[in-house]
């Protein structure tokens, strides 16, 4: 072999290698570029959670979505009502929105009495504590007692 063809040999392995090395680093490239990190990856981490947490919470469309996934969830539900009802503040709430509700919708008041009834039929502490209540209340007690008087007498 001459020099002149060692030295193409050379720049022919050169240019081989260098090529090999382009492929291996784009195949790298494109799948570390294709990888895509999972929720629970970005989750781990406690500041980068209570920054999309956050981000989640002051952004109105962000917001509405997640209490919709959240609402779509049995165990969600549970843990958001536990939780409202350990807040003295968030339970007053909810008795006064079901109250409006009551006062706004007729079926639903319906059945809130109904439910209340069941529940003295099921406890009778809970009954005991109902009466107590209806006989702070006398003048409604005798206004529904008229009622019940008045529906007999009509059938």
């Amino acid at each position: 072999m001459t020099y002149r063809s060692l030295i193409i040999n050379f720049i022919k392995m050169k240019k081989q290698t260098i090529f090999s090395i382009l492929i291996a680093a784009t195949l790298i490239l494109i799948t570390s570029c294709n990888s895509k990190p999972s929720a629970d990856n970005y989750l781990q981490d406690e500041t980068q959670r209570k920054e999309i947490i956050s981000a989640i919470v002051h952004h109105q469309p962000y917001m509405i979505e997640m209490v919709h996934e959240m609402m779509d969830n049995d165990s969600c539900k549970q843990v958001m009502m536990d939780n409202m009802m350990m807040d003295p503040s968030m339970k007053e709430m909810h008795m006064n929105m079901m109250m409006n509700m009551c006062k706004d919708d007729s079926s639903m008041c319906k059945m809130m009495m109904g439910k209340t009834m069941e529940m003295c039929e099921a406890d009778s502490t809970k009954c005991k504590m109902m009466k107590s209540s209806m006989q702070s209340h006398s003048n409604v007690m005798r206004s529904m007692k008229g009622m019940c008087h008045m529906d007999s007498l009509k059938k």
